[in-house]
């Protein structure tokens, strides 16, 4: 339960700071603690428990009606200034916010031009100052009358991804049927949000990146940001992505990889053209037209380099087509979490391959830098070394 000092904190933010709809004054907004005190959200909608976390932490308001009863309007799109107060607010109640103070003097002039709203001032300008959105995209946040414009899926999932300063990965390969209608941009920040559960599609494995956002859904992300925050830990099932099956096509031009996997069903694997690929060990400087198409083969790879330093060999993806021992001069270890570590090790070509070490992998003692180790792995991960 939330502490009385805790709660009466949130009451005071939330009543300070309102969020305005098309339909609602600034002046008509109003707070609720709880789900239960929305006479629009029912127990059993499906949204209950994410509205119940927002409203508790003051990350979305809620409306007051004529007759003094307050409702919660989870059906309403969220505009795009909206969005970033949200957003602003949910890393705020994770304590993942890198400054408080208001840095919307500095976009005077362009916040003027484009009518960003005097309440969403403070929020936009941390979204420019730390890069969570460009300029650009001020030109549309409202119309010729200063009315905020709806945000779409696929925007507000960059923004979110961006806002959680979590690594890329150097491959993605989405689920969704309506992929081809993302933007490139976008495509490996919602790869990033699947990963880690901020956000899904529906039940037919559609994304539906142009259509807004609504109030329930934002509710839903602000909860599950809240807690990726909170969990702080490296997660192996959160960042390596391992697949098996046989390849079936290469696209060197396009940098995707297609292969069927050993249960029958495609997979559409995107590269970035920056990865190195390494085959069996060894990397492969013919890039993706080294790998055979009809072989069976593990591809795999893992979200760990530093998108600031684009000469980090942590860039790969795995390509194994068979099961071999490696041996290499262990020349780099990274702690993910007390269980995970990166492993770099100098193979016989003096390149350096980047291997996933867990609680799950079996070793002889503890891996030391600047020994000679033997190993065997499965993908990217080290199933026996010593």
């Amino acid at each position: 339960m939330m502490k009385r000092g805790k709660r009466l904190a949130s009451i005071m933010i939330t009543l300070m700071i309102g969020l305005s709809l098309s339909s609602f004054s600034e002046g008509q907004t109003a707070f609720a603690m709880t789900a239960g005190d929305f006479t629009d959200v029912n127990a059993d909608y499906w949204g209950y428990q994410y509205i119940d976390f927002s409203a508790g932490k003051g990350i979305i308001n809620g409306y007051q009606s004529p007759d003094g009863s307050y409702q919660f309007l989870p059906e309403h799109a969220v505009s795009k200034e909206e969005s970033m107060t949200m957003l602003y607010r949910a890393l705020s109640a994770a304590d993942e916010l890198k400054s408080t103070e208001d840095f919307s003097g500095e976009y005077t002039d362009l916040f003027a031009e484009n009518k960003i709203a005097e309440w969403a001032k403070i929020y936009v300008a941390y979204g420019l100052k730390y890069e969570l959105l460009t300029e650009d995209e001020l030109l549309d946040f409202t119309d010729e009358n200063g009315l905020g414009i709806p945000a779409p899926r696929e925007q507000v999932a960059l923004w979110t991804a961006k806002a959680m300063a979590r690594k890329l990965s150097p491959a993605y390969s989405l689920i969704y049927s309506d992929k081809d209608s993302i933007s490139a941009e976008t495509l490996p920040y919602i790869d990033l949000l699947y990963r880690h559960g901020i956000m899904h599609g529906d039940d037919t494995k559609m994304f539906h990146p142009a259509s807004s956002i609504k109030r329930a859904e934002f509710a839903a992300i602000s909860n599950r940001v809240f807690e990726s925050a909170n969990a702080g830990l490296y997660s192996v099932e959160k960042e390596i992505q391992s697949y098996r099956g046989t390849v079936v096509s290469v696209d060197s031009y396009q940098h995707k990889l297609m292969m069927t996997q050993s249960d029958g069903t495609g997979r559409v694997i995107q590269i970035n053209p920056k990865t190195q690929i390494v085959i069996n060990g060894k990397v492969n400087y013919n890039g993706l037209a080294g790998i055979s198409t009809g072989s069976t083969a593990v591809v795999a790879w893992g979200a760990f380099y530093d998108e600031s330093n684009p000469k980090n060999s942590a860039l790969q993806l795995h390509v194994v087509t068979k099961t071999q021992t490696g041996t290499g001069l262990l020349t780099g270890i990274e702690e993910m979490d007390s269980s995970t570590s990166l492993l770099e090790i100098e193979n016989e070509d003096k390149d350096i391959i980047c291997y996933i070490l867990d609680k799950n992998s079996r070793t002889e003692g503890t891996p030391k830098k600047g020994t000679e180790v033997t190993f065997i792995t499965d993908g990217i991960k080290i199933l026996e070394m010593k």
